[in-house]
């Protein structure tokens, strides 16, 4: 299902649909062995199911924010670049750690997609692979370490992780701006 969506400074409607993959592709090296230094340093052991970890919140301008001031960001300069991208501002970024073998029940997240035009997650899988099931709407996504998605979330979703061991996918959360729009319209094609 495709929602349209009209342009607030035009009468163009466009549609996106409920899944795109963005024009980004990370060094999948670089991310894992960043992800891995952040979460081999919690205090906190992995013993629930699914568990996701704040890195920051509320960045007001990636390209400029002294991203070496998080506690925990320090020492991960690969992903300080993959921030500073961003042309808007980034209101959280989390670890989703999932454990092996666990599933996150089918479920929505409500206003987390581009038809309310306030925020969307995207959604950069780290640790992964065939053997994690993504479902948007009832079919896989099928997302890779190192690609960055946008789904609409506010969309029944659920992920199956059955590989050994856990997944890692990190969402950032954007808000919407003319820089989003253009980008998601960009990739819709």
């Amino acid at each position: 299902m495709t929602p349209e969506l009209t342009t607030p400074n035009s009468n163009i409607t466009e549609t996106f649909p409920d899944r795109i993959r963005l024009d980004r592709m990370y060094d999948v090296e670089r991310l894992q062995r960043e992800v891995y230094l952040i979460v081999s340093t919690l205090t906190q052991q992995f013993y629930f199911y699914y568990l996701p970890v704040l890195l920051v919140q509320d960045v007001e301008t990636p390209s400029s924010y002294d991203w070496a001031s998080e506690p925990m960001l320090g020492g991960c300069s690969y992903l300080h670049e993959v921030f500073a991208e961003f042309e808007t501002e980034i209101t959280n970024i989390r670890l989703m750690r999932l454990g092996a073998g666990e599933v996150v029940k089918e479920h929505k997240d409500p206003t987390l997609d581009a038809v309310f035009r306030e925020i969307i997650r995207l959604t950069l899988p780290v640790f992964s692979d065939e053997n994690v099931k993504f479902l948007l709407n009832g079919t896989e996504v099928p997302m890779k370490p190192g690609e960055l998605w946008y789904m609409k979330l506010s969309e029944r979703h659920s992920v199956h992780n059955n590989m050994q061991n856990e997944r890692i996918n990190m969402s950032i959360d954007v808000k919407w701006n003319g820089w989003v729009e253009d980008w998601l319209a960009s990739n819709a094609s």
